[in-house]
């Protein structure tokens, strides 16, 4: 069976708008047979109080005269009151003076005990006593037996009604809110629809269409933006490697242009070696031919200086080529970290303006991580390098920021990080990031409830070149021990541990002493050259020009 939070967007809203109206409906349902039943008793009891009070008033003669005929003829009139199948009226003793008992009904031959003006319920039977005074002295009780099984009855009848008018409600509102909800769903779905569509097409040029000025309006809104600065990189990507290809063919040619001047300069040196033998024959013009081939050298050399020259400066272009796209880079982490803190202000916005406690949380928390990815992009674009993170300043930043959304708790807690010379990767900083900020976070919210001050020590080191290991530990209220952390299914714990095991390819611990110990170990990502260095690369990244040959360095000078 699918999960709820497997299942479309559309089925969500139609299953939580039915389920909101299906209770209340259910609650009305349930106060309406209650109020109904308890009104139809009341009313019962009203009645036959008032026919007790009746009797008790006509037979008051007789009881004070002991007229038993009076008291029989008093009772009489009872034949025009269906529900009552039974009466007596009994004189201050608790003897029976007269009764009556509807045809069809078996009457006991003597009441039950007397009660003072007492209503009781009994058996589908409601018995009834009513005292007889005069002159605020008790001169006997009338007794009065009903039967309810009218009211039962009744009650069967407004049951089936109200059943079907819950029935014709939970009908009507579902099919109000299968209208209802395409005015919510259908702008996110649409967008779901164009981003899997840019996904898989590339195609960067489509636009979402905007329903409306509300939060999906914002997103649409956001979302188009963000297609237009992708379009605008994505060309300007696309010229930068036009220029790349067009610097790499001028490099071709100026190397088939020196593969040509070294065969020349071959075959000058084979003419030679013949004129050094025709010299030998021919001693008598020898002068003029050394004179006539020396100036053809230095023709050649000449040409072959300007050809050095020339490849000196398509070196020159290939390494500006090379700085363009750095400062490419560079902007590329600049945008993704400005659209990040835009997402980020965005969710703020919504949680300031929401009135749910529970949806506040969750915006903070889905914002605090936004916020610590784009911390690491926002390093990125101030760092000289774009391949090293340093986790101490960032570590550093991400506390900062804990100050902005955890302003209640955030004076009560004194940090002390452990943390130098500390570099990691892209691809392992930004899921770092992200259990920092996690395991931050839940210091702040759970650590230390109301005026309780505490300490949160982190640390982080870098173990023979090969691991990392981090900890963060304070002393505050900490998990129960009673919770299986490895089992449950908050999502905190669970982000933490799939990031660590299964991105990271690390191991996480977790530990109760007097507050909550968290230790974990990833190893270093030794493939990436541009951080861990390289015999062809310069410290600073950038891979060093080559050297002028020595035998091109020592033509030119001959």
């Amino acid at each position: 069976m699918m999960l709820f939070k497997d299942r479309p967007i559309k089925q969500k809203f139609l299953l939580v708008i039915m389920a909101v109206n299906i209770a209340t409906l259910l609650l009305g349902f349930a106060g309406f047979m209650v109020y109904d039943r308890w009104e139809a008793r009341r009313t019962m009891k009203a009645q036959i109080s008032t026919i007790a009070d009746i009797l008790a008033y006509n037979c008051a003669a007789a009881l004070l005269f002991d007229d038993a005929a009076d008291a029989q003829e008093t009772l009489a009139f009872l034949k025009t009151k269906l529900p009552i199948v039974s009466a007596w009226i009994l004189t201050a003793k608790g003897a029976p003076l007269a009764r009556y008992v509807r045809e069809g009904f078996a009457a006991p031959e003597m009441p039950p005990a007397v009660q003072k003006n007492a209503v009781t319920i009994k058996k589908q039977m409601l018995q009834l006593y009513r005292e007889v005074r005069m002159e605020n002295k008790p001169i006997g009780t009338v007794y009065i037996q009903s039967d309810t099984r009218q009211m039962v009855g009744q009650g069967k009848n407004h049951l089936l009604i109200a059943t079907l008018a819950l029935l014709f409600s939970i009908l009507a509102s579902f099919l109000i809110s299968i209208r209802l909800q395409k005015a919510i769903a259908t702008p996110i779905t649409d967008l779901a629809s164009l981003s899997r569509s840019v996904s898989k097409e590339k195609n960067y040029a489509v636009r979402a269409r905007k329903h409306g000025n509300d939060e999906t309006g914002f997103l649409v809104d956001a979302f188009n933006d963000m297609l237009h600065q992708i379009e605008q990189q994505n060309a300007s990507l696309v010229q930068a490697g036009k220029s790349a290809e067009e610097s790499a063919r001028e490099a071709l040619r100026l190397a088939e242009r020196v593969t040509q001047a070294n065969l020349k300069l071959e075959n000058e040196i084979r003419i030679r070696k013949d004129v050094e033998k025709t010299l030998q024959k021919h001693r008598k013009n020898l002068e003029e031919r050394i004179q006539e081939r020396t100036w053809e050298l230095r023709e050649t050399n000449q040409k072959l200086r300007q050809e050095i020259d020339e490849r000196v400066a398509a070196e020159k272009r290939i390494q500006d080529s090379l700085d363009e796209k750095v400062l490419l880079l560079g902007e590329i982490h600049h945008r993704v970290k400005n659209n990040l803190q835009v997402i980020s202000s965005l969710m703020d916005l919504t949680r300031r303006r929401t009135l749910s406690e529970e949806a506040k949380m969750v915006l903070a928390d889905a914002r605090s991580k936004i916020y610590a990815m784009s911390l690491v992009h926002s390093q990125l674009y101030r760092s000289e390098s774009f391949t090293r993170i340093d986790m101490a300043v960032h570590i550093r930043r991400l506390l900062g920021s804990m100050g902005q959304i955890y302003t209640n708790s955030y004076r009560r807690v004194r940090p002390k990080i452990e943390c130098s010379h500390v570099f990691l990767s892209v691809t392992q900083a930004i899921p770092c990031a992200l259990v920092l900020n996690e395991l931050l976070s839940n210091v702040y919210k759970h650590a230390y409830p109301e005026d309780t001050t505490g300490e949160c020590f982190i640390s982080m080191a870098e173990i023979d070149g090969k691991r990392i290991h981090f900890r963060v530990r304070d002393n505050g209220a900490g998990i129960p021990e009673d919770v299986d952390i490895e089992g449950t299914e908050s999502l905190g714990l669970k982000l933490i541990r799939n990031l660590i095991r299964k991105q990271l390819k690390g191991e996480v611990w977790f530990k109760h002493d007097n507050g909550m110990d968290i230790t974990a170990e990833f190893p270093v990502d030794h493939d990436d050259v541009l951080i861990h260095g390289g015999q062809d690369l310069t410290p600073d990244g950038r891979f060093p020009s080559e050297p002028t040959s020595p035998e091109a360095t020592t033509a030119v000078e001959e």
